[in-house]
C-alpha cells in the first residue's frame, strides 16, 4: 500500500510563479518542438540533438558559473545526475527519431499523455494519491491518442508514422519516470544545477549513441549547412532543454510531481498552433476528435487534482 504523500499542498499550483514558470516551460516546449520538426528536414535526428544539448549544456553551465554555484559533494554528482540519462538522454533520441517520421502536431498529443503516466507512476514510487476517477480519464485519453495515431497518412498537411508514435509513446515515458525520479531529488539541490548536471550526463550518453550508430557518410552534408540553420539548431536546443527543463524544475520544487505534471498538457496548444502557422500542418477529422478526446481528458485531471 502506497505511504501517504508528503508533498506541497495543491493550493500552491496558483502561486504567481510556479504558474508562470509552468506556462513558460510549456510554451517553451511546445514552440520548440515545432522547430526542430523544420530543423528535422537538414538534419539526421542524433545530430540534431546533439548540437541541441551542447548548445543547451553551454547556456546553462556558463549561468552556474556566472551564479557560483557550488557543486554537491563527488559521491552525490552520479546520484543527481544519472536522471538525465533518462531525459534528455534515452527520451529525447527515441523522440527526435519518431517525430523525424511524424507530424509535430502528433508527437505533442502523445506526448501530452505524460501527465496521466506521471501521476501512475508518482502513485506507485512516492505514494501520491490516485484517486478512482483518474482510471475513467485514463481510458478517455488513451482512445484519443489511438484515434489521433492509428488513422494513417491521412492528415491534410504533415505524417503520420505508426513507428514513429510507438518511438514517441517511448519517450514520453522515459520522460515520464525522470520527473517522477527527480521530484526526490529536487528538493536537495538548486534547480538550475540539477538541470545542468542531468543535462550534462545526458549529452554524453547520446553523444556514445550517435558515434556508435551514425554511419560516416551523415557527416560530410553537415558541412554544406547554412548559418540559418545552425541557428535553428543552436535556439531549439536552448528552447527545447535549457529554458523549459530549467522553469518545470522550479515548479517541482514547490509542487507534487503530479500537479507539476498538469502544466504539461498545454504544451499541445502551442505545438498545434505553431505547426499550422509555421509547418502547414492540420489535422484530419477523426484525428481532431482524437485530440479533442486526449485534451479532455487531460482537463479532467486537471480539475481532479486542483480541487
Amino acid at each position: 500500500m502506497p505511504k501517504e504523500s508528503t508533498s506541497p499542498p495543491a493550493s500552491g499550483l496558483f502561486e504567481w510563479k510556479s504558474l508562470a514558470a509552468g506556462i513558460g516551460a510549456a510554451a517553451s516546449w511546445g514552440m520548440a518542438t515545432v522547430m526542430t520538426k523544420g530543423a528535422l528536414t537538414h538534419m539526421p535526428p542524433l545530430t540534431l540533438l546533439v548540437v541541441q544539448l551542447l548548445c543547451s549544456n553551454l547556456l546553462l553551465w556558463a549561468v552556474v558559473v556566472a551564479q557560483r554555484l557550488p557543486l554537491p559533494p563527488v559521491q552525490q554528482i552520479l546520484r543527481f545526475a544519472l536522471p538525465g540519462l533518462l531525459q534528455p538522454g534515452l527520451a529525447f533520441i527515441l523522440g527526435l527519431i519518431g517525430l523525424s517520421l511524424t507530424a509535430a502536431s502528433i508527437e505533442a498529443l502523445i506526448w501530452s499523455t505524460e501527465t496521466l503516466m506521471i501521476i501512475g507512476l508518482a502513485w506507485l514510487l512516492l505514494g501520491e494519491r490516485l484517486q478512482p476517477p483518474l482510471i475513467a480519464l485514463a481510458v478517455f485519453g488513451v482512445v484519443g491518442v489511438a484515434l489521433v495515431t492509428a488513422t494513417g497518412d491521412d492528415m491534410t498537411s504533415g505524417s503520420n508514422s505508426l513507428l514513429g508514435n510507438l518511438l514517441i509513446f517511448g519517450g514520453t515515458f522515459c520522460a515520464a519516470l525522470y520527473t517522477v525520479l527527480i521530484r526526490q531529488r529536487v528538493v536537495d539541490l538548486a534547480p538550475l544545477l540539477l538541470v545542468a548536471l542531468n543535462q550534462a550526463i545526458g549529452l554524453l550518453g547520446v553523444l556514445v549513441v550517435w558515434l556508435v550508430w551514425s554511419p560516416a557518410t551523415e557527416f560530410a552534408p553537415l558541412s554544406q549547412l547554412g548559418l540559418g540553420i545552425w541557428g535553428l539548431a543552436a535556439i531549439s536546443g536552448v528552447m527545447l532543454h535549457a529554458i523549459p527543463f530549467w522553469l518545470h524544475t522550479i515548479v517541482l520544487q514547490r509542487l507534487s510531481a503530479s500537479l507539476a505534471s498538469l502544466f504539461l498538457t498545454l504544451i499541445p496548444i502551442f505545438t498545434i498552433g505553431g505547426a499550422y502557422l509555421f509547418l502547414g500542418e492540420q489535422l484530419s477529422s477523426i484525428q481532431w476528435i482524437g485530440a479533442a478526446c486526449v485534451l479532455l481528458a487531460m482537463a479532467g485531471v486537471s480539475v481532479l487534482y486542483s480541487e
